[in-house]
């Protein structure tokens, strides 16, 4: 009897250390069905193991483990998993706080349009976090774009904006709203797209942004400005790798099509070559002149007024002179006032002079300043 006791004891012992030993409650069977689903490519289930790992559910807590589950799902296009990385790493609860690492996610998940990270990158720029510089038009930039995707905190920042501060509010909606156009196509908004990227203003300066809508202005819509402008960024390498023949090619398709600024910009080319290409440089000057480039026609009554690359002309330079006088060019203006004030290479006329000089004065000629004071 004793024996039958003492076999019955060790059996219930040995089932409780079984019970204990392998025993799985429902959330551990979950958390390991989903491991195995995770470590065998199915990235909805590393997103899932990341959630559990943080949560502390079917398995121990562990922030190291649920970041790089994270990290794995986000690096395969889970925007979801991108924002619960960059908030393990903002909040510093499970993983050591690390605002940089967690900017790397936030952007990712934003540029994808995941209405939270656009949110929460709003405030990094407004209060320059992770050495991002402080930059209120930023910072509405992404909370407009988190508003129109539905998150409610942005949409009441946005018009707590639009109270305080309607002209960067006005800014940043048409830059919106070019922006729209300029993805469906229109011509001039793909120009204004990549002059705001490619100026900094409103937003950001951001090259590649910048080339890719000025490509997109030339290729597709044949814009002869948005041409010169993509020849100065690949002149100077911004956003692209750098490439002189590139830029040539570019001002000369725009040349091509009676681009005054193109034509001006290869007169310029031409002018400051070693040594100056004068007759070149005149020619393509002359051309912009008469498509009403005020600069080209400062630059041509400039050359004919020295005789560089064509025969001395005063009057003819005169007429350039005041062409580009009229449209407020202030140096033609003081050129202009100067050479009627002095009489040079014509009669002497102090009344139109210190009409130019005035003008030229008015405009902030500091030249034309110090000239009419003495």
């Amino acid at each position: 009897m004793k024996t039958i006791i003492k076999l019955a004891v060790c059996l219930l012992i040995a089932g409780l250390v079984y019970r204990f030993a392998f025993y799985k409650t429902p959330q551990q069977k979950m958390f390991a069905k989903t491991l195995a689903a995770a470590q065998a490519g199915d990235m909805n289930a590393a997103l899932s193991v990341g959630k559990l790992y943080a949560a502390g559910e079917g398995t121990a807590q562990n922030g190291t483990q649920a970041a790089e589950w994270y990290r794995k799902a986000a690096v395969d296009g889970s925007s979801e998993a991108s924002w619960l990385l960059a908030q393990l790493y903002i909040t510093g609860v499970l993983v050591p706080q690390d605002l940089e690492e967690a900017l790397t996610y936030l952007q990712l998940s934003a540029r994808a349009g995941y209405a939270a990270s656009q949110s929460e990158l709003g405030r990094f720029y407004e209060q320059g976090l992770a050495g991002l510089p402080v930059h209120p038009a930023q910072a509405l930039y992404w909370r407009f774009l988190a508003a129109q995707n539905g998150d409610k905190k942005a949409q009441a920042l946005v018009q707590q904006t639009e109270k305080e501060n309607p002209e960067l509010f006005l800014q940043i909606q048409n830059f919106l709203d070019a922006l729209a156009l300029a993805k469906q196509g229109n011509a001039a908004s793909r120009l204004e797209a990549g002059r705001a990227y490619r100026t900094g203003f409103p937003i950001l300066r951001d090259d590649e942004q910048a080339v890719f809508w000025l490509t997109a202005a030339w290729e597709e819509n044949q814009s002869a400005e948005a041409a010169c402008e993509l020849a100065e960024l690949y002149q100077n390498g911004w956003g692209v790798e750098k490439s002189e023949a590139k830029a040539l090619e570019l001002l000369g398709a725009a040349a091509e099509k009676k681009s005054p600024l193109a034509q001006y910009l290869l007169g310029e080319r031409s002018y400051k070559e070693n040594p100056p290409k004068y007759e070149d440089a005149f020619a393509w000057f002359s051309n912009a002149a008469e498509g009403g480039y005020p600069q080209a026609q400062y630059m041509t009554g400039f050359m004919l007024m020295q005789g560089q690359g064509t025969h001395r002309s005063v009057q003819l330079a005169i007429k350039f002179f005041r062409d580009a006088a009229e449209k407020e060019h202030t140096a033609a203006q003081y050129v202009l006032g100067q050479i009627y004030w002095k009489g040079l290479g014509v009669p002497v006329d102090k009344k139109a002079g210190e009409k130019w000089l005035l003008r030229a004065a008015q405009n902030g000629n500091a030249s034309a300043k110090a000239l009419l004071e003495n």
